[in-house]
């Protein structure tokens, strides 16, 4: 049996600035590198100068559509001043996608930050929130007639759980006091943006939303009388939940952006959230970075979002693997979790495989590789994994057999 997708369905996949172009050296994430003694991100994919052979790439596997995002800090490299050179640089990449018939899906925010707007403060700063704004109203006028789909915020419960609560991530912070800030501001910025956007656009196309990293929340089944079960639930509803709950409810999201890669097995703790547990008793299958891989999470999550009444785009799934067979078994498995989900009558506009690239991977560095394409990070070839094959057969006939 074979389920088809819709004419206009959106195949690609996903890349994010400072992971593949390279070269990036007026942000909070390569001043975090140099404090911590983090793995450095050097030349990346050295995508910025490569973009043409990648989109070449893509759209030889059959995709029609690319999420990327600008790397605020090469466009407004000072608080005062946008450089017009890395705007013409970006117009050059729009068009390349164009070019090879990409539609572009662009990010805003994916996670950097210029040095000048972390050194003062941040999204810690209400000041913060003006500065971004001020970003945003350029970037949709210098590509409104390019760019139809915006994503204003990757993963910003991600940003905020990593940089204000864990510390792992910039600017290092382990408050909750702080996060709550930062939270408000940037959830302030979007609401902002989203009206900026609409008031630029006017009546022409326009597609506004976050991308949303969501999980399936499990409780662990070990030592559970019922604590377990609670702390999965709040989870689920603070992280997956809560933001989307308040955008729609203010009527700024024109579709549903999801970045689904796992399960999370939750055990009770001494605050509101639980605790991930990670104990050996857990035997799913795991990826490179010790990821609980749940296919099936991807069909439930769908059935869930389709009470909120939106189109949903899923921006970003994928997985970094040992054995390149995992790949295929991964890509399958969450495409025909897509494929039953449209079955049951959730409007599903695309599937974005991350990523396009293996890529730097954040504070991980270079050992996960979750790109279609091989990238060999000592002279910058290029090469197809095999599961590539695979999507394109199947973005191209459009339809997944069940």
């Amino acid at each position: 049996m074979s389920i088809s997708f819709p004419s206009s369905f959106l195949w690609g996949s996903s890349i994010s600035s400072y992971q593949v172009e390279g070269g990036t050296t007026n942000n909070d994430w390569y001043a975090w590198e140099q404090k911590k003694g983090l793995p450095p991100c050097g030349e990346a994919c050295r995508h910025y100068q490569l973009y043409p052979e990648d989109f070449k790439l893509a759209h030889a596997l059959g995709h029609n559509a690319l999420r990327l995002s600008l790397e605020w800090s090469r466009i407004h490299p000072h608080k005062d001043t946008f450089s017009e050179e890395e705007i013409s640089h970006y117009r050059g990449v729009i068009a390349a996608l164009r070019q090879y018939n990409l539609t572009p899906l662009i990010t805003l925010h994916h996670f950097t930050n210029p040095l000048w707007f972390y050194k003062q403060g941040g999204w810690l700063n209400p000041e913060g929130v003006d500065l971004f704004i001020k970003y945003v109203i350029k970037m949709a006028e210098a590509f409104k007639e390019q760019v139809a789909f915006w994503i204003v915020f990757n993963e910003p419960y991600v940003y905020i759980y990593k940089g204000f609560l864990e510390g792992a991530w910039p600017p290092g912070y382990t408050s909750h006091k702080d996060a709550r800030r930062a939270q408000a501001h940037i959830v302030k910025a979007y609401l902002l943006a989203y009206q900026e956007l609409k008031n630029i656009y006017g009546e022409n196309p326009s597609y506004i939303s976050i991308a949303k990293h969501m999980r399936i929340f499990s409780p662990c089944p070990y030592y559970n009388l019922g604590q377990n079960t609670f702390f999965s639930f709040m989870r689920s509803r603070i992280f997956n939940y809560s933001l989307i709950d308040y955008l729609r409810r203010r009527r700024t999201l024109d579709f549903l952006g999801l970045n689904y890669y796992c399960r999370e097995y939750v055990s009770s703790s001494f605050n509101l959230f639980g605790k991930e547990c990670r104990r050996a008793h857990h035997k799913n299958r795991q990826n490179t970075l010790g990821w609980y891989l749940y296919p099936r999470g991807l069909y439930h999550l769908l059935l869930r979002l389709k009470s909120y009444g939106l189109p949903i785009l899923i921006t970003e799934n994928g997985t970094s693997c040992v054995r390149e067979e995992e790949y295929e078994q991964f890509l399958v498995a969450h495409i025909q979790a897509v494929g039953e989900a449209l079955q049951r009558g959730v409007e599903v506009w695309g599937y974005m495989w991350w990523s396009l690239l293996d890529n730097f991977e954040w504070d991980k560095g270079y050992d996960h590789r979750f790109g279609l394409i091989r990238v060999n990070f000592e002279n910058f070839e290029r090469s197809l994994k095999p599961f590539a094959d695979t999507y394109k057969k199947i973005s191209q006939s459009n339809e997944i057999s069940i």
